[in-house]
């Protein structure tokens, strides 16, 4: 785990960062694991299954937002509207075509590729998205979101399915919305914070960390000596047990530099002119929620079934949601046709 931390380039609220750091060195330190048994399970939350999959929430004020939801969620899926509407011949009738199901997949502790930390895996978070994507009764998928942030190793990737996702996505933050978790909420349609004191937006950046621990093994009477094959000059040159070079310093900052570009540029896109141009937003600072609506970081201050609501009516809106399908689109206009006719 100390590897993992010093090694990698993280998207992470840095005092959480630091929490986190001093935690494990304390732990290193009195000759304990980096981490816990618990700690290194991811967690399951209510609204997941044995499997890990998201189960499915039924939008229950679905009529408030304008949406058609069956009781107990059940309603026509794709199959079955599609059987219908070749069957149907101009005959009329009305249909859910795309379920009556809302998908909330928890995105929420330190976001890493393979999990751990108390927390799903970017792969895992990937594959439910997959799996709601996939399911005829889902709608629309939400994204409860409470982290600091993670690795960003499996970020991109990961935000780059969100923007891809055939069905409207919306991001529900309870909490805390920071830097990778901020990367991926960005690509959603629609994005809720919880509280407008509370609630946190931000700590848009990357960073990674080196502990220079040579000193302090010099005063435990050890002096650690690397040897390298003679091509490898350039191994494992971001270690605890040297100094970092002027050219190691410089090269790990056109690597976080670089990064943090791809970062910035698929926020802005996300966020394409809702963001306020009068601050600059990728500082690394931390808004509260007021001031991160203000400046156009989230959509609206509302609770997990506002976000529930929002996903359904945008699931049921023509050309709404981040991606919509064009074949949900296409099915829902041919259905509405036959109806009038």
């Amino acid at each position: 785990m100390l590897d993992l931390i010093t090694s990698s380039a993280w998207a992470l609220e840095s005092k959480y960062y630091n929490v986190a750091k001093a935690s494990i060195m304390q732990r290193l330190a009195a000759g304990l694991p980096a981490l816990s048994a618990e700690e290194v399970v991811p967690r399951r939350y209510p609204h997941v299954d044995a499997q890990g999959f998201p189960s499915m929430w039924v939008s229950e004020s679905g009529e408030l937002a304008g949406v058609d939801v069956k009781p107990q969620g059940h309603g026509l899926n794709m199959a079955e509207a599609m059987a219908g509407l070749l069957a149907a011949n101009g005959r009329g009738g009305t249909a859910t075509t795309s379920g009556s199901k809302v998908a909330v997949i928890p995105v929420q502790g330190t976001i890493q590729k393979r999990g751990g930390m108390c927390s799903l895996g970017t792969k895992d978070l990937i594959a439910s998205l997959a799996a709601a994507n996939r399911d005829p009764e889902i709608s629309a998928i939400v994204l409860d979101i409470d982290s600091p942030g993670g690795q960003v190793d499996g970020t991109e990737e990961f935000a780059a399915a969100i923007k891809n996702s055939a069905k409207p996505v919306v991001a529900y933050g309870d909490g805390l919305v920071a830097s990778a978790a901020y990367w991926i909420a960005s690509q959603c349609a629609f994005i809720y914070i919880n509280s407008a004191t509370t609630g946190y937006v931000g700590s848009l950046g990357v960073l990674c960390m080196h502990v220079d621990q040579s000193q302090f093994l010099e005063k435990q009477g050890m002096k650690v000596t690397i040897l390298r094959s003679s091509r490898a000059v350039d191994k494992a040159r971001l270690n605890s047990v040297e100094a970092l070079t002027e050219e190691v310093i410089a090269s790990v900052q056109a690597d976080l530099d670089g990064i943090a570009a791809t970062f910035i540029s698929t926020v802005e896109s996300g966020r394409a002119g809702k963001l306020s141009a009068k601050e600059d937003l990728f500082t690394g600072k931390v808004y509260n929620g007021a001031d991160a609506k203000k400046h156009g970081l989230v959509d609206a201050i509302g609770s997990l079934q506002d976000a529930v609501n929002k996903a359904a009516q945008l699931a049921k809106t023509p050309g709404m949601g981040n991606n919509a399908s064009s074949f949900t689109s296409s099915l829902s206009t041919a259905w509405t046709s036959s109806s009038k006719a």
